[in-house]
């Protein structure tokens, strides 16, 4: 899913050029580094399921040499040597050697490994980290002199007519600036962005230290995007081909939405549509459950992970679904990062003459793929 847009995840990101580099690598028309994830194991060899894509068998030379590193690592210095048998599958690493002569594998001289387990004990890390330090909303306002950013955010806890409130963030001298690129439902995709690409109505998540009254925050990381939410009716599913023809209901022009392994198919819990619905009527009890006074605080992001998964084949023409992309080159297709079935109170609540679809700000950080927000 994922653990949802609270995920920045920084630490482990995988510096592969800076390792290469600081290991006093050189190149050579034949030498490669492919980085990516380990998926099987033999005797003398390994096959990596790559960052580019495809798999590519790594066969180990005589004398190779294994280093193990932390996530987050830029260089060799904190590395300790380990032998073959501490790979494991799921380890990423780092390949540094050069194309067989028959071109069907590498002859690996060197691996660098970031384990599974680290890797998975830095995102729990960051997980934590992001829910006591983040915070998230809808950009309202840019000040381009001060690089202020206005956002409405949840409030904490939600009250029958006060569900969000405006927070100014600050960003610090570092601060780290991020961009989900077009048509990538992957947080690993998201490129160096800068404060003008911001825009009004973007999604963000930002990390860094809020003031005591909650009204400003200062902003050490920050990842922002254009999403779209759209209300739609199926025309046609293409199984085989990873597709859905739809109909958006604010245009009435026909969408082309891809799917692929990052798209996430959802059928909302009740509490959460109904929710949702309420946000959507105008109500600004979006965050309760049933938006009735004295209701339990409804964790949105909870419930959607323990929503029940999708198949494509499951969808029928006619189907009302909610679609939540990134803003891509084309109006007419879209890649989902998020596929919503049993939204029929949420697009009946939407005031006469409105066909927007509001989902709050949780709507960017379902599944940012690569456990990323």
């Amino acid at each position: 899913m994922r653990k949802g847009f609270m995920i920045l995840p920084l630490l482990v990101l995988w510096a592969g050029a800076a390792l290469a580099q600081s290991s006093g690598a050189t190149s050579s028309p034949q030498s490669i580094r492919p980085i990516g994830v380990v998926t099987k194991l033999q005797a003398g060899s390994l096959t990596l399921h790559t960052d580019a894509g495809p798999d590519l068998l790594i066969v180990l030379a005589d004398g190779a040499s294994f280093l193990r590193v932390p996530p987050g690592a830029t260089n060799l210095n904190t590395a300790t040597k380990i032998a073959m048998s501490d790979i494991s599958s799921g380890d990423r690493v780092l390949v540094r050697g050069r194309v067989s002569e028959d071109q069907k594998s590498i002859i690996a001289t060197s691996v660098i490994v970031m384990s599974k387990s680290d890797l998975a004990s830095a995102r729990e890390a960051e997980r934590l980290d992001w829910q006591r330090r983040g915070i998230g909303g809808t950009v309202q306002a840019l000040n381009p002199e001060t690089r202020e950013i206005t956002v409405m955010s949840p409030a904490a806890p939600p009250t029958p007519g006060n569900s969000t409130h405006p927070v100014s963030v600050v960003l610090s001298a570092n601060v780290v600036l991020l961009r989900y690129a077009p048509d990538s439902v992957k947080f690993s995709d998201a490129k160096p962005g800068t404060f003008e690409q911001i825009k009004v109505g973007d999604q963000m998540r930002a990390l860094g230290t809020k003031s005591e009254d909650g009204g400003r925050f200062t902003a050490e990381k920050l990842v922002s995007g254009t999403f779209r939410n759209l209300g739609v009716t199926v025309v046609s599913v293409d199984v085989q081909g990873h597709t859905i023809s739809v109909q958006d209901l604010a245009s009435g022009k026909d969408v082309r939405v891809r799917t692929n392994a990052d798209s996430k198919l959802l059928r909302l819990p009740p509490p959460v549509a109904h929710a949702l619905a309420t946000l959507n009527s105008g109500g600004a009890s979006g965050g309760r459950s049933g938006g009735e006074p004295g209701a339990e605080p409804l964790d949105v992001q909870q419930s959607l992970e323990r929503a029940s998964a999708l198949d494509l084949a499951e969808l029928k023409p006619g189907d009302p679904l909610i679609v939540v992309s990134t803003e891509g080159a084309k109006t007419s297709e879209v890649m989902a990062i998020d596929i919503l079935a049993g939204v029929e109170p949420i697009l009946a609540a939407r005031p006469k003459g409105n066909n927007q679809v509001v989902l709050g700000s949780w709507s960017l950080g379902m599944n940012g793929g690569d456990g990323g927000p």
